[in-house]
């Protein structure tokens, strides 16, 4: 089955789904880090926990990055509804740039665990869930999509 309006629509709302929650949890890095980037320690919502754990932590640089994936994920939205094949390459692009962050994330976890194992002063107390950030889990949410979009050859024709 090639490329059509069903399968389009299918795949525009797997990207809006994404694409919006890669948005939201870009603006809340950013409302929760803004007070560290300016300097006051303050931010403008108090940090999100679930079970201990800082679900988004403060980081604005790495906020815009998310909302900056959700963009591309949202851009291509409308052409994929219409069953435009040209849609897929924003769920491409948007794949390849949430595997790069998800790449980033896992270095820097991985780094983070080296300082505890060697027991360097400041990984000490670290855990692995302090480095579970949205732009890990997000991407691996992003995953399904992404296999779709390039194993269906069918969808390029």
């Amino acid at each position: 089955m090639g490329f059509n309006k069903n399968v389009g629509t299918e795949i525009a709302v797997y990207s809006f789904v994404i694409g919006i929650l890669y948005a939201i949890f870009g603006i809340l890095e950013i409302l929760v880090g803004w007070g560290d980037l300016i300097g006051t320690g303050v931010s403008l919502i108090p940090p999100l926990e679930l079970v201990g754990v800082n679900v988004v932590p403060p980081d604005v640089f790495g906020g815009i990055m998310l909302i900056i994936i959700g963009a591309v994920y949202l851009t291509g939205v409308k052409q994929q509804a219409k069953g435009e094949r040209e849609g897929l390459s924003f769920l491409l692009v948007g794949s390849l740039l949430a595997a790069i962050f998800f790449g980033v994330y896992l270095v820097i976890m991985l780094a983070n665990g080296v300082g505890y194992v060697f027991q360097f002063e400041d990984w000490l107390e670290w855990i692995w869930l302090d480095d579970l950030r949205p732009g890990i889990w997000l991407f691996l949410m992003a995953l399904p999509g992404t296999y779709l979009a390039f194993t269906k050859k069918k969808w390029r024709e």
